[in-house]
């Protein structure tokens, strides 16, 4: 099982070096730092909780690269051009604002999740050919679980932190 996650985790150093360059080239904020910064703790986290196999991580993890890719172009060409200085898309105040700028973010956020469930559609049927469909529904839930437990457990320490200072 260890050699399993160390050879995806190999395979996915080596696709976040292309990657990188790339990044590096474009203007990429605060959210895109975030996801490469904890994505060799996603791998990790997916790959037990799946409980994949070697021939499974290294069928499965090309496909999962390209629909995390996807995924984050669909996210990031709906994010708010407004940031902070972190990088991080700026709340907007949801009682100042008018009823066609409302109107309007409600349009794109169902676009948005219009967009987001086909993807996932499309993306099942090419994972099911790595992985069974039990683990495909199960990497759904293990991503919403790592998103709560990892990413909370990092955002609470950070607050944690500031509130030191």
């Amino acid at each position: 099982m260890l050699g399993t996650t160390l050879k995806a985790q190999h395979h996915r150093n080596e696709h976040q070096k292309d990657r990188r360059a790339i990044d590096s080239a474009c203007q990429y904020h605060g959210a895109r730092n975030l996801h490469n910064k904890l994505k060799p703790k996603k791998i990790g986290y997916i790959t037990r909780e799946l409980q994949l196999t070697e021939q499974e991580a290294q069928k499965f993890w090309p496909i999962y690269d390209r629909y995390e890719e996807e995924l984050m172009s669909i996210r990031e060409k709906r994010r708010p051009k407004d940031t902070t200085d972190e990088g991080f898309p700026k709340r907007p105040d949801f009682l100042k604002m008018t009823n066609s700028q409302a109107e309007e973010m409600l349009e794109n956020h169902f676009k948005a999740q219009k967009e987001i469930m086909a993807l996932e559609e499309k993306y099942s049927i090419e994972m099911k050919k790595a992985i069974p469909a039990q683990k495909v529904i199960m990497l759904f839930h293990a991503e919403k679980r790592f998103l709560r437990d990892v990413i909370g457990t990092n955002w609470k320490d950070k607050e944690k932190r500031s509130r030191r200072r």
